[in-house]
């Protein structure tokens, strides 16, 4: 199909003309210029509110392109997420990081890349998407509270951060997430349930390590006489 929707001579135009993106699309091999096609062209099909065509692509003169490189790039890559093709969603989200953007819009692709690896199951991936955007926060809060009505949603990556140090044992560091979060303002229904649970864990583990030492058989053993 996509060598029907795309001719094999192209013109300098369109979308990748307008995003200044050609020479980005001119540097990538032939199998990966099919793939950045295919899920183009599967948007344009599949989203009746996607404003172009297949003809867009890669032709005629486009003044408002509406998209900036990195949300033109990280459309095509949710494409490719919906339709199962994780791999190939991936790379055109970390592609869509290199071009300039801005930090909530890099916001908008750290979590899409953690629920790709939610539904990966890899809890690496998982961690370090996370901490990408953590790592970035400072940089979109105000805008992401600014589109929110001057407050601030819930933030996936924060939460399942806390999730993630829980699972590794790492209780405390999980309980100071908790607060950060409250203390922001962040959204976060599930805080007093979540800050009770590590807490609990934080005193059993304490009393655990209480016995243990409480427990200990004093020098020389036990006095027979």
């Amino acid at each position: 199909m996509t060598g029907k929707v795309f001719q094999i001579f192209r013109e300098k135009g369109g979308l990748l003309k307008a995003l200044d993106l050609w020479d980005w699309f001119e540097s990538l091999d032939a199998r990966q210029q099919k793939l950045v096609k295919k899920y183009y062209s599967i948007k344009v099909i599949k989203n009746l509110n996607f404003p172009y065509k297949a003809k867009h692509f890669d032709k005629g003169e486009i003044e408002k392109p509406l998209y900036t490189k990195r949300t033109f790039l990280a459309t095509i890559a949710q494409t490719a997420l919906l339709e199962g093709d994780y791999e190939t969603a991936e790379w055109l989200y970390l592609e869509a990081l290199k071009q300039e953007g801005t930090p909530y819009e890099a916001h908008l692709i750290y979590n899409d890349l953690l629920l790709l690896s939610q539904k990966l199951r890899d809890f690496e991936r998982m961690k370090r998407y996370c901490e990408e955007d953590i790592r970035i926060y400072p940089e979109y809060k105000e805008e992401l509270k600014e589109r929110n009505g001057g407050t601030l949603p819930q933030i996936n990556t924060f939460e399942v951060y806390v999730y993630l140090l829980e699972r590794e044992g790492k209780i405390e560091e999980a309980l100071k997430l908790v607060e950060f979060i409250r203390s922001e303002g962040i959204a976060y229904p599930y805080y007093e349930e979540v800050k009770e649970r590590l807490e609990k864990k934080i005193e059993d583990e304490g009393e655990e390590q209480s016995n243990k030492e409480g427990g200990e058989a004093p020098e020389g053993g036990e006095d027979n006489t």
